[in-house]
Parts: C-alpha cells; sequence; structure tokens
C-alpha cells in the first residue's frame, strides 16, 4: 500500500508542459565534392549549419565565417565550402567485395584505427554503402601515443541523471479498474522498477519527469530550463514532431537521447549521432529479417501466399523474394489457403513453409485449420508458417497449434510467459501497483524496465565514453535485447536486435533464436 501511495504521489508531482509544434523531417543522404583547398558540401533536406559542422568536425562559426550569407539560413540544394585547413576528415563510401582489411590496406592504416575512428562500427557491420571517416596519419599516431592515458581516462558517472520526457496525460490516466490507459505511465512504471533493482547494485539515479503532452506548443521552453541541461540522459519524445526537438536539444547539449517506443523516419537519428532508438525503423528490421529468414529456410520448398486482404506486410514479402532472387533460391506464390491450394504446392521430400501477406488473426486461424487437415490426412508431410510480431498475443491460447504447425514468428520484442525473469517482472509488477500488466504488444512495463536496466547501467560503467562502449553492457533483457549499430558514421545508433520465436511439436516451449 505504500509503494502505491508512492507512486501516485510521483505521478502528481509531475511538471506538466507543453510542446511547441514543429515540421517533421526526412533528410537524405549527404553529398559532397573535392578539390584541393576545400570540400563542396551539397545541403540536403533537414540538415542544419549545426549538424553540418558536427559531421565535418568544425564549428558553427567556421561555416559562417567560409560562407558569407549561411548565417541568416541555408537551403536545400545550396553548397557550402568546408576548408581542409580545418582538419577535414577523409570519407569513404564502402564498395562492393570491400573489406577491413582491404580498405585498412588501401590507406595504409590498421583495421583497428578505422573500428576506432568509428564508434559503433564492427567486422560485422561493415556493410556496402555505409560511410565511414577515415583518420589521418597524424590522428592514429597520436592515438596511440596516448592510448594507454585515454583508456584510463573514462570516467564513471556515479550519480545517472535522467529526464523522462513523455505523454502521461495525468488529468486521465487511469479507468476504474485502475489500468492506466496509457503507454507512457505503464512505461515510467516498469522504469521505477528498474530504479529499485539498480539501487541494489550501488546505482544511485536522479530522475526528473515531465508530462510533455501530446502536442509541441511548449516543449522548447521546456529544454532551455537549466535542469535539463545537466542530466546524463534524456529519454522520451512520442510524435516525429517531439523527437526532432528533443534530439536537436540533444545534438547542442552532447547529451545520450534514447527513443524508446516510436519507429522514426531516418531522418531523426541522421541528423544527431547521439540518438539511440530502441525500436528499428521497418526498413532495418525488415531487412535483417529477410537474411535471417534465408540462413533458415533456404533448402526449404518456401511458398508465399497473397491473401485478398490490405496488408502493410507487402515490403517485407517483396524484401524476401528479393533477396532470395539474388541469391538463386527458388519460392513459390499462391493466392488460395484451403488444404487442397496448399497440398498441390508441397513438396513431399522437403520442408514446406508458408508465408502470408498479412498478419490478421483470421489469416492465422485459417492457416492453422488448413495445416491441421494437411497433417491428419499426411502425417509425414514437413510444414511449417513463418508470420510477424503480433502473433505472439495468441501464442499463449494457441500453443499446441503453434507447436503442432511449427510456427515461426519474428519479432524485436518478446516476453515469454513461461520464462522466470518475465514471471518475477510480473509478480513484482502486480506486487508494487496491484494489478497486471495490460496485455499489448510490447508490454510497456517491460520496455522502461528494460531501457532503464541497460542505459542506466551503460552510463554508470562508461559516463561520457558510452557511445564507444554501447554494446558492451552485459544484459539480458526481460522483453528485448539490445545491439546497436549506426547505419553510417553520421548517425545515431539502432537497435537492430531480431528474434526468431520458434514452435515445434518437439518441445512443449518454443525456442528463442537471437540475431545481433
Amino acid at each position: 500500500m505504500i509503494k502505491r501511495v508512492f507512486f501516485i504521489l510521483l505521478l502528481l508531482t509531475i511538471q506538466i508542459y507543453n510542446v511547441k509544434s514543429a515540421e517533421a523531417f526526412y533528410p537524405e543522404a549527404s553529398f559532397f565534392s573535392e578539390n584541393n583547398d576545400f570540400v563542396l558540401h551539397t545541403i540536403e533536406r533537414g540538415q542544419t549549419v549545426y549538424s553540418i559542422a558536427n559531421l565535418y568536425h568544425v564549428s558553427v562559426e567556421d561555416i559562417y565565417e567560409w560562407n558569407p550569407g549561411s548565417r541568416e539560413g541555408i537551403k536545400t540544394g545550396e553548397t557550402l565550402k568546408i576548408y581542409r585547413t580545418a582538419a577535414v576528415q577523409t570519407y569513404h563510401t564502402i564498395q562492393p567485395k570491400e573489406t577491413l582489411f582491404s580498405v585498412s590496406r588501401k590507406y595504409q592504416l590498421k583495421g583497428e584505427d578505422i573500428l576506432a575512428a568509428n564508434p559503433g562500427l564492427s567486422i560485422e557491420n561493415f556493410n556496402i554503402g555505409k560511410t565511414i571517416r577515415i583518420p589521418s596519419n597524424s590522428a592514429v599516431v597520436q592515438t596511440s601515443a596516448t592510448s594507454l592515458r585515454s583508456a584510463s581516462s573514462v570516467k564513471s558517472t556515479n550519480k545517472v541523471k535522467v529526464a523522462l520526457l513523455l505523454p502521461f496525460d495525468v488529468q486521465g490516466s487511469a479507468t476504474s479498474d485502475n489500468a492506466p490507459k496509457n503507454k507512457s505511465v505503464e512505461y515510467y512504471e516498469g522504469f521505477l522498477l528498474a530504479l529499485n533493482d539498480l539501487k541494489t547494485k550501488g546505482i544511485s539515479v536522479r530522475l526528473q519527469v515531465y508530462d510533455i503532452g501530446n502536442g509541441t506548443s511548449s516543449l522548447e521552453s521546456l529544454l532551455r530550463k537549466s535542469d535539463l541541461q545537466t542530466v546524463n540522459l534524456l529519454i522520451g519524445g512520442s510524435s516525429n514532431e517531439q523527437i526532432r526537438l528533443i534530439s536537436d536539444f540533444s545534438g547542442k547539449m552532447n547529451i545520450p537521447y534514447v527513443i524508446p517506443f516510436t519507429t522514426v523516419s531516418d531522418g531523426v537519428v541522421v541528423q544527431n549521432p547521439n540518438t539511440y532508438q530502441v525500436n528499428a525503423a521497418q526498413l532495418y528490421l525488415y531487412a535483417k529479417t529477410s537474411l535471417a529468414f534465408y540462413n533458415q529456410f533456404k533448402n526449404d520448398n518456401i511458398i508465399f501466399l497473397n491473401s485478398n486482404k490490405d496488408s502493410d506486410k507487402s515490403d517485407l514479402m517483396d524484401q524476401m523474394k528479393e533477396d532470395l532472387t539474388a541469391r538463386r533460391t527458388t519460392y513459390t506464390t499462391t493466392y488460395e489457403d484451403n488444404a487442397t491450394a496448399l497440398s498441390y504446392r508441397f513438396h513431399s521430400s522437403r520442408r514446406n513453409v508458408i508465408v502470408p501477406s498479412d498478419d490478421s488473426k483470421e489469416t492465422l486461424l485459417r492457416l492453422i485449420t488448413s495445416i491441421k487437415e494437411i497433417k491428419n490426412n499426411q502425417p509425414n508431410v514437413d510444414v511449417a508458417l513463418f508470420g510477424y510480431p503480433s502473433w505472439q498475443i495468441y501464442s499463449s491460447d494457441y500453443a499446441a497449434d503453434f507447436s503442432r504447425c511449427n510456427v515461426t514468428f519474428f519479432t524485436a520484442f518478446y516476453a515469454d510467459p513461461t520464462s522466470p525473469a518475465v514471471r518475477s517482472f510480473n509478480n513484482q509488477f502486480r506486487r508494487w501497483y496491484s494489478r497486471d500488466l495490460t496485455n499489448r504488444f510490447p508490454r510497456y512495463g517491460i520496455l522502461g524496465y528494460d531501457t532503464g536496466m541497460y542505459f542506466v547501467q551503460l552510463l554508470n560503467q562508461y559516463g561520457t565514453s558510452a557511445a564507444s562502449n554501447i554494446n558492451k553492457v552485459k544484459y539480458d533483457g526481460v522483453q528485448m535485447d539490445f545491439h546497436f549499430d549506426r547505419i553510417d558514421n553520421s548517425t545515431g545508433f539502432v537497435n537492430t536486435h531480431l528474434y526468431f520465436i520458434e514452435f515445434n511439436s518437439k518441445s512443449s516451449k518454443p525456442q528463442i533464436k537471437k540475431f545481433d
């Protein structure tokens, strides 16, 4: 009861702010040309003088001095001079067949020198099309001479100061059964549980909580407050407009910024290399899912089912077909999901994998019925069903059917109801708040807990060197794991971790396969 009263008091003392509106933006890749004295940078949509200065490691005043008129404003398509006298870095776009070894040989460097100049870059994500910084030889010599001193100068943060900026809807956030109707409240509740567990590890946190509402009317005035300018971590924002304003503030103040909910457009992350996007954009999630699907099912008889329903999953299906074709892997497509039509396309000596084009419960149950009918008539047929994150909502009610039909679905979030960690969290949540988590995907209370545990420990251990050590925190998430990559060196980090949840008739529990 005391904990419940404490939580209610916390909510009542949240400061309420409105946020000023701002137009969302979607910057594209930066392009530049060179001559012997300077780089000509072509301004892309959404870029600012600040972001361009940060890209080239020069000051805003340098750009103003070299480009008269830029102080009054810059426009998309215009060019800016960036002089080489300012120690401008060399950039390299990774080409087909290039490796870390071949690029390092080309520039007469060691592979570790290039990795050190590109936080988040590794052999595993050294991908075609990624733009990386090439350090100068003088910079490498200087870095080598001071490496021991630099390694010993990483300072941990004894008391981590965190600001949560979320739309709480405090005036009406509870219903008659005391369940939050706002995901932000449940996220906050989970975050508080993380702080409680972090305290047992000796980690102290000073938490500042702000209700920023659903609009953007006064966020700019909030971000001018001195309390926010001294925090170690910003978490929050719901809409792209809110995220843009917080991201701009994060970049200017050099404060790490975690985007917890929204799958934002690339623009926000590209604009600020100090952002950490927990929920990867669809483009990256689908690309990783497609590759993982190929590696797991490339030797099987793959059948794509195009339903008559409108579907937002067509992009994934197109990506999968394109990747299979590029790797010379055959597949078939059907428009009928009854047992007779599917049996006609089955192969007797290979596993048959069905991939529907929509994630609806209706389609899922219809396919389960057809597969069960086929297996009743042909007990030896090998069949599997591949699907979508939303299927986990039905995994408890239809666990036996999932196992019999060998269901696999991909997801970035998964809270296994049978795992000790999830059971422990659910029990702790129930003790604190006298109710169960809302049954939705993802579980926002667990999301708050996981992000709190991961990022507070990251800052506590590595302080201002967090970006260089982003994947070194040892933490097994309750609902999600974290593995961050930069899409290229000028962007923020994106959590690219992926699960395949696999049900089969040989095991009573689903198998969880992880992809970093």
